[in-house]
């Protein structure tokens, strides 16, 4: 038996990240449908079992900081140890990480969102992730890439803060979905890096790029805004008018890059469509949390919250996992045939979801089909990427045999 040291699924960090991302990501939402089909309301709103261990606090902190934050760590370490040339993870340290984040989600679902034990849990795999990229970037002086490791600390900053108010009632406000921002920030920076030369590699167009200054809006914005949101207590006002002028410059910019990145044949390719789609709901997340800062009667946080959350973890996570797995197991950087009927159910669950705001009506059993048909999603995913992420490359050479 092979050495566990040189297992392919610990030889470079999206692998067992996006593994345990798609496992978790499919039980997470299976277990909230079925919150929804037992109990309704009550159950979603006191919890199914004794304390409380699935209620509204665990979906929204399991969301973001538990299938965020794994689906972070897996392409940024991979991306930062590209970009720097160092490796990312010495294998023990990589098992002590994922560790620790299995630990802090089973500790969720054991022991509920009372407890401390688990958000510490939770705060320490992100304190990991957060050194091995501080790590890399400060090591190789990329200065320009110093957006991460801001963006890392605001999560556990955010995670942080979940955890001191999780016995106030007004977490489910606006401190609840805080998290969500530095994951914007660090998928939209990364965005304008790789939809431009993917795009121009798969359409055999030269790559259209948008320059400097829209990168640093789409990453520094949602990061300023993160800290408008959090200086709430003391300039109480400025969320709404400073808050929503800042989501909506985020937005129109990202609109801006989709448009000059656009070309008509990126509907032939799906790979290509996705990331369309998914920074695309993102930013319209973006819009409509603007609106709803600045009193625009639009339902409320639910919407663009689940538009910000649905666009990164399940839209554009299908296209960048996708690519990145099979980019960099050796395999064609195409969309499997099998997870081409997923697209059709995808776009139904994201699009069923986002109108929960505007038809209210349908919330206790349209919730539980939703949650199940993410949770159809993850798993088709899981089944497809899967066995690539634990098995050696495909184009790997077969050993030399010497007589």
């Amino acid at each position: 038996m092979s050495d566990w040291r040189h297992w392919p699924v610990l030889s470079v960090g999206f692998r067992p990240w996006f593994l345990l991302m798609l496992g978790f990501a499919t039980l997470a939402m299976g277990l909230w449908a079925a919150v929804w089909i037992v109990g309704g309301w009550g159950a979603a709103m006191q919890g199914l079992l004794d304390g409380g261990q699935l209620d509204w606090r665990w979906h929204a902190h399991e969301m973001i900081f538990g299938v965020g934050v794994a689906l972070v760590a897996g392409f940024l370490t991979t991306a930062a140890q590209n970009w720097t040339g160092r490796r990312a993870w010495h294998p023990a340290g990589l098992l002590a990480v994922l560790g620790i984040w299995l630990a802090a989600r089973l500790a969720f679902l054991l022991m509920g969102g009372d407890p401390l034990w688990p958000y510490l849990l939770s705060i320490a795999a992100e304190l990991g992730i957060l050194f091995v990229v501080a790590r890399l970037i400060l090591l190789s002086r990329q200065w320009h890439n110093l957006l991460f490791v801001l963006a890392l600390t605001g999560m556990v900053l955010a995670d942080a803060l979940f955890a001191l108010l999780r016995h106030d009632g007004g977490l489910a406000g606006i401190h609840g979905w805080l998290g969500l921002l530095p994951i914007v920030a660090m998928l939209l920076f990364i965005a304008q890096r790789v939809v431009p030369p993917f795009s121009a590699n798969r359409l055999g167009i030269p790559p259209r790029r948008t320059g400097r200054y829209v990168a640093f809006i789409l990453g520094g914005g949602p990061l300023l805004l993160f800290v408008v949101v959090l200086a709430k207590p003391i300039v109480p006002n400025a969320v709404s008018l400073v808050g929503a002028t800042i989501a909506a410059v985020v937005a129109v910019t990202g609109g801006y890059a989709l448009t000059r990145w656009w070309h008509r044949r990126v509907l032939t390719e799906p790979m290509l469509w996705l990331l369309f789609l998914g920074v695309s709901v993102v930013l319209l997340g973006l819009a409509w949390l603007a609106g709803v800062l600045v009193g625009v009667p639009a339902g409320g946080l639910d919407g663009p919250v689940h538009a910000l959350g649905l666009g990164m973890l399940v839209v554009m996570a299908m296209g960048m996992m996708t690519r990145v797995s099979a980019g960099h197991t050796g395999r064609p950087i195409h969309l499997p045939r099998w997870l081409r009927p997923m697209l059709v159910l995808m776009l139904a669950v994201v699009a069923g979801r986002l109108l929960l705001p505007i038809w209210p009506g349908l919330e206790p059993a349209w919730l539980a089909v939703t949650a199940g048909g993410l949770a159809l999603v993850y798993l088709a995913m899981l089944l497809v990427i899967g066995p690539w992420l634990v098995h050696e490359r495909a184009d790997a050479r077969p050993p030399v045999r010497r007589s």
